[in-house]
């Protein structure tokens, strides 16, 4: 995540109350079940396959997929992001394990069995290197066989979706101004955040940060990954086996490390 949601933490559930994690679980499940070529039980405890979600937020999705038998490990760069995941994951008897580091450049002690870079969060590497060096990590700690599975937001949602509109969200106790600003030139999507939150005595706070994203196209994202040694295996519509129409928002793609 970007450092733009580190004040947005306390309510960034809130804000995702659209999306369907359980769904989200549900569809990479089917994903790796169809698609993975592992050869052998995974490297968690007990034999349990180990998922690596990076940018993992406030873990939702990464406690849904302990629902499906996997160990998971959540990474982000986010303090306050992170706090929120370890709280559900105390208050749920999981094990699951959050570090706070930077998604391109981060550290294992080991090998896992599927990766995870879900909600947009590969637009947010707004250097292409970055993108590139997350691609050579993952093929370095990916089982052989293993999945890397991202969505991305597609060029239709940078520049007509978001464009350079103005799109305000009011909920119970914040109301979000997105200001965005969309450069086809540089694919580089600029959003100015306003937020005010209610306070506990009923007045109001203002926030402004800045969330800048890039849209990758998939030349580029199909040449990154298998130079880094990672096949592409599939690009799907959201949570769907059938392709992205023209009007799709976001896009799956579905890498796997070579078996060598």
């Amino acid at each position: 995540m970007s450092d733009g949601y580190e004040l947005l933490a306390s309510h960034y559930d809130d804000l995702q109350q659209a999306v369907d994690y359980p769904a989200w679980a549900d569809f990479v499940f089917q994903l790796d079940r169809h698609y993975n070529q592992r050869k052998r039980s995974g490297d968690g405890h007990e034999g349990r396959p180990i998922l690596l979600d990076l940018g993992c937020g406030t873990g939702t999705f990464a406690l849904e997929m302990e629902q499906h038998g996997f160990d998971v490990i959540g990474i982000d760069n986010s303090a306050a992001m992170l706090q929120a995941a370890r709280e559900k994951a105390q208050d749920s008897g999981s094990a699951a394990l959050f570090l706070q580091q930077d998604i391109s450049r981060f550290e294992l002690y080991g090998t896992v069995d599927l990766a995870t870079c879900l909600l947009d969060t590969l637009n947010h590497l707004v250097q292409p290197e970055a993108v590139r060096r997350l691609f050579r990590l993952l093929a370095n700690y990916l089982n052989p066989g293993a999945l890397f599975v991202a969505d991305v937001g597609t060029r239709r949602h940078f520049s007509k979706t978001r464009g350079n509109r103005t799109i305000i969200q009011d909920h119970e106790n914040l109301t979000l101004v997105w200001q965005n600003h969309y450069r086809p030139q540089s694919q580089i999507s600029r959003a100015s955040l306003t937020w005010f939150t209610r306070t506990d005595e009923g007045c109001y706070e203002r926030f402004d940060e800045e969330v800048v994203e890039r849209y990758y196209d998939h030349t580029f994202l199909q040449k990154s990954a298998q130079s880094a040694g990672l096949e592409f295996v599939a690009r799907t519509g959201e949570l769907t086996l059938a392709p992205a129409c023209g009007s799709s928002e976001r896009q799956f793609y579905i890498f796997r490390r070579r078996i060598s």
